[in-house]
């Protein structure tokens, strides 16, 4: 399609996004568009209203930038009083230079507030002007331009199939490593070296790059973390992860000494994973079952192989067990899983 056409399905996007992958949208959009490695940004923290925040570096010029996102449907303008807001969350967090980005659209009053303080403003319309004209999210053919699949892979979500794929089963055991493996993600530019190095350091022993890929997925799957598409810097390929809302959290009842919120709030994330609903429901009809079953389950209902089976059964009943109604129990020489 043309410029202009790919603008307005641009836009059509940027509506069709919830408002949470609006943030991840409007974080990737800055990291590409400001194309520096220095920018850090933290989505979702919610820091008196700054949703999006970081270090611009540019060589001579270096500042500390502020982001608000609001993803109003078409018609819901941002008035005077949200950039007034935005105003002050700036100052108390000593922002230097602010962006407001919206969906939507602004008020007259708001575009003389944002005049006055000297604050950029990004309507629905520009952001998808920026993403044409800057190649973000789209790709240049022979017939055209085409929406970009890698770019947009970063907001799919594991959806229900009739076999469960190797991807969306996890091999991540430790939930201390989790929490560490989140804390990484919240200290660095979520990019699997710079996770891989904390974590390390951290723990005082070995987590290789591909246990960096293995908690990724797993903190996906549970819905704390969202995963970014490649960006290339200086050549290479760079992949970052970022929290999500329920990541923010979950680390924050953790840090407040909140135990028990903070394993409910796990539960229910783990009860959204398949391929534990499914042993769940298997579980519920037989009141309990032998770790055989467990691997019986996930032979039949995921595309794993054998050997993978094996490796994963273990890390699945680990995570059936956190839900309150589950334990396992001794059954002779091996174990079974209870639900009580």
């Amino acid at each position: 399609m043309q410029a202009a056409a790919m603008h307005d399905h641009l836009q059509d996007r940027i509506y069709e996004v919830s408002p949470d992958q609006f943030e991840v949208l409007c974080k990737m959009v800055l990291v590409r568009r400001l194309d520096t490695e220095s920018l850090e940004v933290t989505a979702f923290r919610q820091d008196e209203g700054i949703d999006i925040e970081g270090i611009i570096d540019e060589g001579i010029i270096r500042a500390w930038l502020g982001v608000q996102v609001k993803q109003y449907s078409e018609g819901n303008t941002v008035g005077l009083g949200s950039l007034q807001r935005f105003r002050g969350a700036l100052a108390r967090g000593d922002h230097q230079i602010g962006t407001y980005i919206t969906s939507s659209s602004f008020t007259g009053p708001a575009v003389e507030e944002a005049d006055d303080a000297q604050l950029c403003l990004v309507d629905g319309g520009t952001l998808a002007g920026i993403m044409v004209d800057s190649g973000i999210g789209i790709t240049e053919t022979s017939a055209g331009l085409e929406t970009a699949p890698e770019f947009w892979q970063a907001f799919e979500k594991p959806e229900q199939e009739d076999v469960v794929p190797s991807n969306e089963v996890p091999l991540a055991n430790s939930f201390e490593t989790l929490r560490l493996f989140l804390r990484a993600i919240d200290a660095t530019d979520g990019s699997k070296e710079k996770i891989t190095s904390y974590v390390n350091t951290e723990l005082g022993e070995s987590f290789a790059a591909r246990h960096a890929d293995l908690y990724g997925t797993a903190g996906w799957l549970l819905g704390f973390v969202h995963k970014d598409t490649p960006k290339i810097v200086d050549n290479r390929e760079v992949r970052r992860w970022g929290l999500t809302r329920g990541g923010v959290e979950y680390l924050a009842l953790h840090d407040s000494g909140d135990e028990t919120s903070a394993t409910a709030l796990l539960a229910d994330a783990i009860r959204n994973v398949e391929i534990v609903q499914r042993i769940y429901a298997d579980l519920g009809e037989n009141g309990e079952l032998g770790y055989d079953d467990v691997r019986g389950i996930m032979a039949s209902e995921t595309t794993l192989s054998e050997s993978s089976v094996q490796r994963r059964a273990s890390t699945v009943v680990q995570w059936l067990t956190v839900l309150p109604d589950v334990t396992v129990e001794r059954d002779g020489r091996s174990k079974k899983v209870v639900r009580r």
